[in-house]
């Protein structure tokens, strides 16, 4: 009976194979005390999930990613069984029974798509360059959608009723009795400063039996730009 021989490997450098457009890994293990006394089994086939090609960030003072490595498997001298990697415990501690997560693995898993069972939610998230967080948000529980940005929102919500709200807090709604918006409303391009409008109303312009003028009405929240 043939017993496979498999290690724990520490990877560093990924790559795609030019021959198959795979992913490569590249694992080395430890042979001595001295951390530089290792051995170096250069690109090396690795099996993954159908679907999934993922590449591992390299090794730095945080941690490292550590595989399984079976060597003389299926005729060849070594093959990489999957992966995981410590540095990544910010994104797995959020983590409930039922979840699932797919997330990139560098130092900021700066990209994620978190399935959550109980929540029956699929969040799209992804951090931007300045390190503000972006979202869609499918929330079942709620029966709402939100896409979130730079304090800004947009929600569609299960009477399929739309808002789209801003930073600063003004916003439009659309629902059943018509388009409304969330604050000031102000009309044009708004290339005045300092002058201040209102639109008036008044119907009929004149009184029938005098014809004196009617007082105009304002129209409170308005305002031509």
């Amino acid at each position: 009976m043939a017993f496979l021989n498999i290690e724990i490997g520490i990877l560093g450098a990924s790559s795609v194979s030019s021959k198959t457009g795979v992913a490569l890994w590249e694992p080395i293990v430890p042979v001595g005390d001295d951390s530089n006394d290792v051995e170096s089994f250069g690109p090396t086939p690795v099996y993954q999930g159908l679907g999934l090609s993922s590449f591992p960030w390299p090794k730095d003072d945080s941690g490292h990613a550590e595989c399984l490595m079976v060597r003389h498997c299926g005729g060849r001298d070594l093959v990489c069984l999957g992966a995981r990697d410590t540095r990544t415990e910010s994104v797995i501690g959020n983590g409930k029974p039922g979840d699932t997560m797919l997330y990139s693995t560098g130092p900021s898993q700066a990209a994620q798509l978190q399935l959550k069972e109980a929540k029956r939610q699929a969040v799209l998230v992804t951090k931007t360059s300045s390190g503000k967080t972006m979202a869609v948000i499918l929330d079942g529980k709620n029966e709402k959608l939100q896409v979130t940005h730079a304090g800004a929102i947009l929600e569609i919500d299960a009477d399929g009723n739309i808002s789209i709200v801003s930073s600063s807090g003004n916003g439009i709604l659309i629902d059943g009795s018509g388009i409304r918006p969330i604050g000031p409303f102000v009309a044009g391009a708004g290339n005045t400063p300092g002058l201040v409008f209102a639109l008036m109303t008044a119907v009929p312009p004149v009184t029938p039996a005098t014809g004196a003028p009617l007082p105009l009405i304002p129209c409170l929240g308005m305002a031509p730009g």
